[in-house]
């Protein structure tokens, strides 16, 4: 391995490729999840359980791509306002429209805009606004995947932080904050739940898997590793995730996301290495669909849900894959996949992407007065 400073672009097509992957893997789970509800059955779990570990290697790779683009950039005020600013406009905007539309969906469905499993009609309105602002309050959000994009706000408030500091400090503060999480590793309340709080949030041992894709940045922008190392690695990774997604059921049940750090971070931590040395060790050459796919991510991501509760709906008035078989589910899952990935490829052109413009417009007018 060359100790040499390495060209940073930006833009990592195998990046995107993996969150294709890390979204699949999501709305597979869900689809079996939904599956199950829709033929009233407790079967079909272990590994076909398991692609909820696709939010752990969306964790590695938001670390990563945080030090990426932004960790050598000037400290100051205005940066971290900017990167905060640009993170906000990113991650809000997207999130309130399909947050509304799951709470619209309950509205019509129970009266009320939150799931009646867990609230009645007199708390469900303040559920949906703390679900709006992604705040913390120890229950899944109105639309259940929101729950990481609280992770995702408080990593973001961390780093922030660090952008007011010189770009040398910035990997001590991490590792200051790892070696915290680490002192409370056996110590941290409801590690397999949700936290409470944003001290509990920040606190919480998931947060490993943000430094552990900081720490793959960093070694990646100071040294260059051979192709043949980069799949080596990448395939350990691979191998490694694989294994714990069939030994997923002995985590301990009390100290899940625990187990999720040792089983899928480390190994989202060595996938994304391998495949981003690969690419910029300049042989990398990802499928374009695959890029397309990541791309409309964070779309996927949000939107599945509730396309897989449509798709839920109509099955059940036409009767199609409601036995209990594997036929039945495996044709359920392809068709809410598909449905979920065609359905978010054109939300991300009719509302992504136009809404992103939106805040970038309002990026450039909110920085004009400064520059005249």
């Amino acid at each position: 391995m060359s100790i040499e400073p390495t060209p940073a672009p930006l833009r990592l097509h195998s990046l995107q490729s993996l969150r294709a992957v890390a979204a699949l893997l999501v709305v597979i789970f869900h689809s079996v999840q939904i599956w199950r509800e829709l033929v009233g059955t407790s079967e079909f779990t272990g590994v076909w359980d398991r692609g909820w570990a696709g939010v752990d290697l969306f964790f590695v790779i938001s670390g990563f791509v945080m030090v990426w683009v932004a960790g050598g950039r000037a400290a100051g005020v205005g940066t971290a306002a900017r990167f905060l600013w640009d993170r906000v406009t990113r991650v809000y905007p997207l999130w309130w429209v399909f947050c509304a539309l799951m709470a619209l969906y309950f509205l019509v469905t129970y009266g009320q805009p939150a799931s009646p499993a867990t609230h009645t009609s007199a708390t469900a309105w303040g559920m949906f606004a703390r679900s709006m602002l992604l705040w913390p309050q120890g229950e899944m959000p109105v639309l259940a995947v929101g729950w990481t994009l609280i992770y995702e706000m408080a990593f973001y408030g961390v780093f922030g932080l660090l952008l007011l500091v010189s770009a040398k400090w910035r990997p001590i503060g991490l590792i200051a904050w790892g070696v915290i999480l680490l002192l409370l590793w056996n110590v941290t309340p409801a590690d397999s739940g949700l936290p409470s709080s944003w001290s509990l949030t920040l606190a919480n041992s998931l947060c490993l898997e943000f430094l552990i894709g900081a720490a793959v940045a960093y070694g990646l922008k100071a040294a260059r590793i051979p192709a043949p190392a980069a799949l080596a690695v990448a395939a350990i990774g691979v191998l490694a995730f694989i294994a714990a997604m069939v030994f997923a059921s002995g985590f301990d049940a009390d100290a899940l996301n625990r187990s999720r750090v040792l089983g899928f971070g480390l190994s989202s931590g060595l996938i994304v290495f391998g495949i981003v040395g690969w690419e910029i060790s300049g042989h990398g050459q990802i499928a374009g669909w695959l890029r397309k796919v990541g791309d409309a991510s964070y779309t996927l991501y949000l939107s599945h849900f509730l396309v897989l509760l449509v798709l839920k709906r109509v099955f059940e008035q036409v009767g199609l894959f409601t036995d209990v078989s594997v036929m039945s589910v495996v044709g359920f899952t392809v068709v809410g996949v598909g449905g979920s990935v065609i359905s978010a490829l054109i939300l991300y052109r009719l509302v992504e992407r136009p809404l992103l413009r939106l805040t970038r417009v309002a990026l450039a007018k909110r920085a004009a007065p400064r520059q005249s």
